[in-house]
């Protein structure tokens, strides 16, 4: 499912009518996905993000109220049974130019995202659970990042409780000065291992119908900060 430009403005609107300033969303297309789009489904996310010839260096999605993301402890996660260190919990499949193989030459890559327990030093506060990125885009070249599930009582961008989804360093020194790059990020609703979909539950769509705002933030090489808005439809 992908959402229109005006839908979109809608979002950006609403976003910029909350926090009282302007959005900063130049060379920033962002679009979010969720699969099955119903009410407290248990389903796939995937945020789509483009950047300029500034890319990011960190990366945070706002995910709405409502919206449950399982947490490392059983005894405090919102959906059960949550996933096992080492389940695939999501993939990273990536457009980009990497300095590795001579600048010029755009690849697409896929990186596995898997769950990781405990959760390590030097995790974001809040962090209620950690995820590790990692793909080999080239022969001879793994990328390996990590992800945080971070529990939220409010900010700037959503009022009410939520998790965020964010990666505090991005893979931007592997790219070729000046290159752009484009990224879908999915957490999946189940989580799988040895290639077999389980029960153990990774996320959860909120229980109300209607649209719901996600929002994201990022810093990229030149020290800008972007921050853009999208919308998805619950039936």
């Amino acid at each position: 499912m992908r959402y229109s430009r005006m839908k979109l403005a809608a979002g950006l609107l609403s976003l910029s009518t909350f926090t009282g300033v302007a959005l900063a969303h130049h060379d920033l297309l962002f679009t979010v996905n969720v699969s099955p789009a119903t009410v407290s489904a248990i389903a796939d996310t995937t945020s789509h993000i483009e950047s300029g010839t500034n890319l990011a260096v960190n990366n945070t999605v706002h995910l709405p109220p409502g919206h449950l993301v399982a947490h490392a402890a059983d005894s405090t996660s919102p959906v059960s049974p949550p996933p096992l260190h080492g389940d695939v919990v999501g993939q990273v499949k990536s457009y980009g130019d990497l300095w590795n193989d001579g600048c010029g030459n755009y690849i697409t890559s896929t990186s596995t995202v898997t769950w990781v327990e405990p959760i390590g030093t030097g995790a974001p506060a809040g962090t209620v659970a950690e995820m590790k990125i990692q793909g080999t885009p080239l022969p001879g070249l793994t990328i390996t990042k990590r992800a945080f599930v971070v529990k939220s009582s409010g900010d700037a961008f959503q009022s009410g409780a939520h998790y965020d989804l964010t990666i505090p360093d991005m893979p931007d020194e592997f790219a070729c000065s000046g290159s752009s790059s484009k990224n879908d990020m999915t957490t999946f609703g189940f989580a799988r291992a040895a290639g077999v979909t389980t029960s153990r539950v990774v996320a959860r769509n909120p229980a109300t119908a209607g649209t719901h705002n996600v929002y994201v933030q990022y810093k990229d090489t030149s020290g800008a900060l972007h921050e853009d808005a999208a919308i998805y439809t619950l039936k």
